[in-house]
């Protein structure tokens, strides 16, 4: 809501005012004036009498049907005591006319009046133009002290116009940009002549030839405007005009996002480094585009310091004056996302040790990602390396080991840590056999005894065969053997002795070629056989061989036998002193 004090008591010195929503100005009064009577030659039509008269004038800025609501009353609130109020309106009339000569405001021109007794009038105006002018006399029939309100009850609805907000004269200060040329609008309404003057040592100097309202400058200083409008009023105004230089922007360094749960960026971290070197002239401020095509739209990033961004953004700033308008040289920056893998460093490092607790090999932990980062290696808090790969030499007296990986170009860090796990191969294997060939096979079982480090899972495997987690072997051969156990995080394999297990020949070849040319089952620790006996495959007693002795070579009474399978049968004591007997078939072959 506008207020202004009571003006315009004639004609004469009519003053202008634009309605916008409301306007409210203290009312002519037996107080604050002696003229009662508004002067005599203008064309009042219903309006009889005309005590206490303000004059204004208003020029239509935007097109349309105009609703007003005049009202008075004691108070600028609209409270109190209601009084009554009266108007007329003369019009349309436009730029230059002589809008207080009684011949303008004729019966001919006017468009409205009232003088009932009511505290509120109503004023329509009909599809006004853009630029046409009103006067309009507001009265106050008893003279008591109060305020008018004059308020457009349809500004918002559709179709509806506007009165032209305008400002005559100059502005206090202009600023401009250095090495621009400006123009200095010094446009009063009904104005007829216009005379400009220029500072220079302390007196203003006339600028011959600059009669007109627009004055073009190129130099700093102050002005001075002169203005004689078509009712002989003179208007004297003065404005400064400053030029200021053209801003400084410096390309900033690339804004980086370290976090991996962030989600928007602060722009506005790069504005000191684009503002440095700026003189203190000036206020500045720093726009930012995401592309020049919005940059030529002038349409500035208005989230700044919360921008979205979940991916490498390419940004445009400028810096703007913010009295000049002045606006730099376009420059660039990149925001981008910088992340390390989660997987980094392994949850957990493993640690080999021999049974003596040196460590075996090399541990190494890490990886190099290349010139742009710097690494710090801590255990409980000491720094242990600085180099991309550590390679531990030694067991680790704490549990875990902490990573630091900077950034040197963004200055992101980011901490890992891993679980340090001291592992060995077991300090032996331990065998332990049961059963025989002769009584459903052997089963061997092998005992480890762990090294020293963490508690670990071991796997097992009989000769060269596959690694499996049963230690027990069964349904072996006859013959030496041996049970290998090893770590299973790697570090390192252990081998039993060799040992024998006692069985009998599945078949022969008595050939003379030195190889498996007779038949017998082996003396050994393990069992002592006491009888052995040689069948064929009817039943018939072929040989009874002696425990020990040279075999059997495949004749009967010095004649071979024909290829062919054949029976035996074996009488047997085991280590514990328990006897058994034992029948299988075996092959000759020729």
């Amino acid at each position: 809501m506008a207020k202004a004090l009571a003006q315009g008591e004639v004609c004469s010195e009519i003053q202008p005012f634009c309605a916008g929503d409301e306007l409210v100005f203290q009312n002519t009064n037996v107080n604050n004036s002696s003229v009662s009577d508004a002067e005599v030659g203008p064309y009042y039509g219903e309006l009889l009498a005309q005590p206490y008269p303000s004059w204004y004038f208003f020029q239509i800025g935007r097109a349309g049907n105009l609703d007003f609501v005049i009202s008075q009353s004691e108070n600028s609130d609209g409270s109190g005591i209601a009084l009554d109020v009266d108007y007329a309106v003369w019009g349309p009339f436009k730029q230059g006319d002589a809008i207080c000569d009684y011949e303008m405001l004729s019966e001919e021109n006017l468009v409205s009046s009232s003088y009932s007794n009511k505290a509120v009038e109503t004023l329509s105006l009909e599809d006004a133009e853009v630029g046409e002018i009103y006067v309009i006399i507001i009265t106050n029939f008893r003279g008591n002290p109060g305020y008018i309100k004059l308020e457009q009850e349809n500004l918002n609805d559709t179709g509806a116009g506007a009165t032209d907000c305008f400002t005559n004269g100059l502005e206090d200060e202009v600023f401009a940009c250095q090495g621009e040329t400006i123009i200095l609008d010094g446009t009063i309404l009904f104005a007829e002549s216009y005379k400009w003057f220029k500072k220079v040592e302390g007196k203003f100097e006339v600028l011959e030839g600059e009669n007109e309202a627009y004055l073009e400058v190129d130099e700093e200083g102050e002005y001075k405007l002169i203005a004689t409008d078509n009712l002989a009023n003179i208007t004297e105004d003065f404005v400064t005009v400053e030029f200021k230089p053209e801003p400084i922007a410096n390309t900033p360094t690339d804004l980086f996002i370290c976090d991996p749960k962030q989600t928007t960026i602060d722009l506005t971290l790069t504005s000191k480094e684009i503002l440095a070197g700026n003189t203190s002239e000036e206020n500045y401020s720093v726009n930012f585009y995401t592309s020049l095509a919005e940059l030529e739209a002038e349409n500035p990033i208005e989230n700044t310091k919360a921008f979205p961004s979940d991916a490498n953004t390419k940004f445009f700033a400028q810096v703007e004056g913010v009295e000049s308008g002045c606006r730099s040289e376009v420059v660039s920056f990149n925001a981008e996302i910088e992340l390390l893998p989660e997987d980094y460093l392994p949850e957990e490092t493993i640690v080999c040790i021999d049974v003596n607790g040196a460590i075996t090999g090399q541990t190494k932990i890490g990886k190099d990602l290349g010139g742009n980062y710097t690494y710090q290696w801590f255990e409980e808090g000491n720094l242990l390396s600085t180099n991309a790969v550590l390679e531990l030499t030694e067991v680790p007296e704490a549990k875990s080991i902490e990573l630091i990986v900077t950034n040197s170009k963004s200055g992101c860090k980011a901490s890992f840590q891993t679980a340090t796990t001291v592992y060995s191969r077991p300090e032996n294997v331990l065998v332990e056999i049961k059963g025989t060939d002769f009584t459903g096979g052997y089963a061997v079982s092998a005992e480890v005894t762990p090294g020293p480090g963490e508690e670990t899972l071991y796997e097992y495997r009989l000769d060269e065969g596959a690694w499996r987690e049963n230690p027990v072997f069964r349904n072996l051969t006859p013959g030496y053997h041996q049970i290998s156990a090893r770590e299973v995080n790697g570090c390192g394999i252990t081998t039993s002795q060799n040992f024998f297990l006692v069985g009998y020949p599945r078949f022969f070849t008595p050939n003379a070629d030195g190889y498996n040319d007779t038949w017998n089952i082996p003396k050994t620790g393990q069992i002592t056989i006491l009888k052995l006996y040689i069948f064929d495959r009817y039943g018939k007693l072929i040989k009874e061989l002696v425990p020990g002795g040279q075999g059997w070579d495949g004749t009967l009474n010095a004649r071979p036998l024909p290829a062919d399978d054949y029976w035996f049968k074996v009488e047997f004591k085991m280590q514990d002193g328990t006897r058994d007997t034992f029948g299988a078939n075996f092959t000759l072959k020729r």
